[in-house]
């Protein structure tokens, strides 16, 4: 009996503490939310956050399309006229801005430190899902955590997933901390099946990336702020598939990794302060930046650590120097019929009555015509300056023989005059 009772005062005791913690995180999530909505954004079926005082408030691009101004809601009851600052198209982030009158200010929140987060850190997405906050002018809030931290997912890098619901209508509206900052910007959610529902993870472009656009988009009066690249640089893995640091096998000569001082057989180690595991992450890191910006960098070399720095551009594209000939039905691969002189092709190594049989590690095993149809596009878009192609041709052996020989990759770079 003494022990009956040792095991429940025991248990008693356990609980009460957990209890006391769960009415006080309740109480921390209602006063976090009633401090959070004012500064909430109604726009466009869709969410937003202001994150100044004068009105700057930010949100998804593609929930505000191709429109310059807007009539939108805080969540305090406020109406305003908000007109676009810029737009990063590729990352899906916008700058807007409230039109105020003369000293006026606004609830806002401020933007939180990416590096201080960590993977499982309370969060909270506020947002608009499906439209129902319409109904009564009152932001929807979900709980979660932060699954993952610097991400890619399609045109978002560098980003966040968390398991916080996230529903459409929620985009652009903020993914908070238990401080009540902007850690992120709800923007896409995994699906299954095709139906437009949260499946237990959702992406947010982090306040990194926040902090390096935001001042380019403010600037940008209404206009488009492009992303940078880092061009003439071709990688491989320092380890199988693709585990391992990131390491250069060629630098075109005069492209902008040539000028920041990159050379074969570095091995890439961190970005801008950010850690470069695998190829996948370098890659992340540089398409989260705009072009025209300066970016330290370390590299391995000869066992030594070098410090570097490369400015990111936005490369053109360039002609690739050789015309196509439509197949007939006895073809199998689209024939090359023109080698402007010295184009990027004729550099390349390329002759007239080449075919093509493949590009990079595919090859065309389709119907011809729909070759013609592929590289007929490819050929019309163009080819980023700087950016090797390997493409594999077939050619006749000599003139007399009319048996044909597949050629090993015949490397196609576009280099600016």
């Amino acid at each position: 009996m003494k022990l009956f009772v040792l095991l429940i005062t025991g248990l008693f005791v356990a609980v009460a503490p957990c209890r006391a913690a769960d009415e006080k995180t309740a109480i921390d999530a209602v006063a976090l939310c009633e401090r959070v909505k004012p500064a909430f954004v109604f726009i466009s079926g869709g969410s937003g956050v202001v994150i100044s005082p004068d009105g700057t408030l930010l949100t998804n691009h593609h929930v505000i399309g191709n429109q310059l101004e807007f009539d939108v809601r805080l969540g305090n009851g406020q109406f305003f006229r908000a007109k676009v600052l810029g737009k990063d198209v590729t990352g899906d982030l916008a700058a807007l801005q409230l039109q105020l009158k003369p000293d006026e200010k606004v609830p806002y929140l401020e933007l939180g430190d990416h590096d201080k987060i960590l993977v499982g850190d309370p969060v909270i997405a506020v947002g608009n899902p499906f439209g129902i906050g319409l109904f009564d002018y009152q932001p929807t809030f979900s709980q979660g955590i932060i699954s993952s931290l610097n991400q890619s997912q399609g045109s978002y890098t560098d980003s966040i997933i968390t398991d916080a619901s996230i529903n459409p209508g929620n985009s652009g509206g903020p993914l908070i901390d238990r401080e009540g900052r902007v850690i992120g910007i709800n923007g896409q959610i995994n699906t299954r099946f095709g139906f437009r529902s949260n499946t237990g993870l959702g992406v947010a472009i982090s306040a990194r990336r926040i902090h390096i656009w935001l001042p380019l988009l403010q600037k940008a009066k209404g206009g488009v702020v492009r992303h940078g690249r880092l061009p003439g640089i071709e990688l491989e893995s320092s380890e199988v598939g693709l585990l391992g640091m990131p390491k250069v096998k060629e630098v075109v000569e005069d492209s902008p990794a040539a000028k920041a001082g990159l050379q074969a057989g570095d091995r890439i180690v961190k970005f801008d302060g950010q850690s470069v595991p695998n190829v996948a992450r370098l890659a992340g890191l540089i398409a989260s930046y705009p072009e025209n910006i300066e970016v330290p960098f370390d590299v391995e070399r000869a066992g030594q650590t070098v410090s570097l720095k490369a400015t990111l551009i936005f490369p053109r594209k360039g002609d690739l120097g050789f015309k196509l000939g439509k197949p007939g039905d006895k073809d199998e691969f689209v024939k090359i019929t023109e080698v402007a002189k010295d184009s990027a092709a004729a550099k390349a190594g390329f002759v007239v009555g080449d075919e093509i049989v493949g590009i990079e590690e595919a090859r065309l095993a389709m119907p011809v015509k729909r070759q013609f149809a592929i590289l007929d596009a490819w050929q019309k878009n163009g080819v980023l300056a700087f950016q090797p192609v390997n493409i594999r041709v077939r050619r006749q052996k000599d003139t007399d023989d009319k048996e044909k020989k597949e050629s090993e990759e015949l490397k196609l770079r576009i280099i600016p005059k």
